[in-house]
């Protein structure tokens, strides 16, 4: 975060938004990260205030006396901020995050207290689809149920899908069945080799290679420890990395061809600033492009650190758009009507209406046939969305 000398303070952290269907490790990823950071804390939107993701005023029981406590976010001050379940928060609990995702402040006003606290944390967070999984046919905040203003705050967003694919799933039964059969026998294993006698430095450094080369001999690549992985991102962060001249004409040339290029011919803006390229995506290319330089150790930003963030802003975006799958792409597209929504979704929110304004769960077939047919649909498209909601 960059202070200016007139007080105005420029977010320098990075917040990223991993948004897909249930069941693809989003929660045990952000344990992870929380886990390996120098400074992370773990929290859940659902068992989480707003007031405990901020700051709450309590009062002590014996002096009587109000004391002013930092919440989640404040508490992970130059770190990362873990948010789980970020869709099923209370709007008015949301609200309290605005300002700490863009001014990295937390303003508080209560009990005679008036002050400002630091949360210059890095934001994390992970959210389900409204609707169990997701439908690429409706844009992001209608799946996500989170509004634009909020999701404008994250420089990346990723959608994780849960895609059926032979080799992708039997490589995940194998690891899971290889985790729970071999449960507690590797630890066992490595506890029992350990050898008492204490070692120099010279001992330790050759026994690490050793391990190193058997890890890399047995998976094929060498295996970072967490340990490693947090000295290596405190000395990154220690690096303050600057826009040399010759490289800031570069990234103005890019965002003005890319702000030309977010409104191609024939796209409908289903998905509103998230597939737009806005001003706040040149911040988020300026953030990306130092902190792969920090990854480096540099001071300088480079072309190839601007060419590299913004690919990763590219790739944010093509995973929210709509892809249409092999040859139903033409039917699909052929279909599409009525302002981005194609005809299934159309029927489908006729019977959910219906289902809704009667209250009733159950509906005959015949009923709503006559419904869908009157409102100017087939049956051959009734049936398709029937087995695609079934």
């Amino acid at each position: 975060t960059r202070k200016l000398p007139d007080g105005m303070r420029i977010r320098g952290d990075i917040n990223i938004c991993l948004m897909g269907d249930p069941g693809v490790a989003k929660s045990q990823l952000l344990k992870h990260v929380a886990s390996i950071t120098p400074r992370g804390v773990y929290t859940t939107g659902k068992g989480s205030s707003g007031v405990g993701l901020t700051a709450a005023i309590t009062k002590d029981v014996t002096t009587g006396e109000l004391a002013l406590e930092g919440g989640a976010l404040v508490l992970a001050d130059r770190g990362i901020c873990a948010i789980d379940e970020f869709d099923k928060m209370d709007e008015a609990d949301r609200t309290a995050i605005h300002e700490v995702m863009e001014q990295q402040t937390v303003s508080v006003a209560k009990a005679g207290i008036v002050a400002t606290l630091n949360a210059r944390a890095a934001v994390l967070a992970a959210a389900n689809p409204l609707y169990g999984r997701y439908n690429r046919r409706k844009s992001l905040s209608e799946n996500v149920n989170l509004p634009n203003s909020l999701l404008s705050r994250f420089d990346l967003m990723f959608l994780i899908l849960d895609v059926a694919d032979v080799d992708r799933d039997m490589a995940l039964a194998r690891h899971v069945t290889y985790v729970h059969q071999n449960e507690g026998t590797e630890s066992a294993k490595k506890s029992d080799t350990v050898d008492t006698v204490p070692m120099d430095e010279d001992d330790i450094d050759d026994a690490e290679d050793f391990g190193q080369s058997e890890q890399d001999d047995e998976n094929g690549q060498p295996e970072i420890s967490s340990n490693v992985l947090r000295e290596y991102i405190s000395r990154a962060r220690k690096h303050q990395p600057v826009v040399p001249e010759d490289v800031a004409p570069y990234i103005v040339e890019a965002y003005v061809s890319l702000r030309s290029q977010g409104t191609p011919e024939g796209r409908k803006q289903k998905n509103g600033d998230q597939t737009v390229m806005t001003p706040r995506q040149l911040l988020s290319i300026l953030r990306l492009s130092q902190g792969l330089a920090r990854l480096r150790f540099s001071d300088y930003v480079a072309r190839e650190d601007v060419d590299e963030a913004i690919r990763l802003t590219h790739m944010s975006k093509s995973s929210l758009m709509e892809q249409d799958n092999g040859g139903l792409g033409d039917q699909n597209s052929a279909k599409r009507k009525w302002g981005g929504e194609d005809v299934t979704s159309r029927i489908f929110n006729i019977i959910r209406d219906f289902s809704t304004s009667s209250r009733s769960q159950r509906i005959e077939l015949k009923l709503v046939e006559a419904m869908v047919l009157r409102k100017g649909f087939t049956e051959q498209q009734l049936k398709q969305c029937l087995e695609e909601y079934q």
